[in-house]
């Protein structure tokens, strides 16, 4: 059973901080303020690494997860420019990897065809999404990197659901909510990066972006404060 007294008090200020600034931000976005988002959006997943890395210090892997999505946050303010959404894409897949990494250890799967089974799946879903994803995207090359993107990301999600599965459904639930968040949020993205821009766009990517990186940082640390 989790202790919330156990928690330091100053993990309850940076996530009382990450909260007061994602509903600044999105009131930003929703206004479509464009300096005033581009201003507060870094503060509201440093607040949130913060509140994690004081909590589970032990743990570097979530924070430092919440880290990189910090650095595709700062690469992303300025949209629809290619290099800096390719720094983005790439700072996002790293944070991904180290999640998927801390999700096997919670998980302990105990054999090597977890690891096989895996690894055929991203195999598969790179080959046979990388002509739809060239549509959207129209450059080969990013159309790679986002195909392999996108396969780790579905990994978040099946790593969590497998976590679920053995054992830790109690929080890492959440972790499952969070990575559908994230694959909405980044469909999002890439559609009205490629496709056909929409009005308030960062309000509806940051809204489940946001939701996303909040549900799988607290899935991972509850579930990592009572193993």
């Amino acid at each position: 059973m989790l202790d919330f007294q156990a928690i330091p008090v100053v993990s309850y200020v940076f996530f009382g901080l990450f909260v007061a600034a994602s509903l600044t931000h999105l009131v930003f976005c929703y206004l479509e303020k464009e300096l005033a988002r581009k201003i507060t959006k870094p503060f509201c997943v440093l607040f949130l690494t913060l509140a994690v890395a004081f909590t589970i210090p032990q743990y570097p892997l979530v924070y430092l997860g919440l880290f990189f999505g910090l650095l595709g946050d700062t690469f992303l303010l300025k949209k629809h420019k290619v290099w800096p959404f390719v720094g983005g894409m790439v700072s996002f897949l790293v944070g991904h990897i180290l999640y998927i990494i801390q999700m096997i250890l919670i998980a302990q799967p105990d054999h090597y065809a977890y690891f096989l089974v895996m690894g055929l799946y991203v195999l598969l879903f790179v080959v046979f999404m990388f002509r739809p994803i060239n549509k959207v995207a129209r450059m080969k090359g990013l159309a790679f990197g986002g195909d392999v993107y996108f396969a780790i990301l579905s990994l978040d999600l099946i790593w969590a659901i497998i976590c679920c599965a053995r054992g830790h459904f109690d929080y890492c639930f959440l972790a499952v909510l969070g990575a559908i968040c994230f694959i909405i949020s980044d469909i999002y993205l890439a559609y009205t990066s490629f496709v056909s821009n929409r009005k308030r766009r960062d309000f509806f990517i940051m809204l489940t972006y946001l939701l996303a990186q909040s549900l799988i940082a607290l899935g991972l640390t509850f579930t990592l404060l009572v193993a």
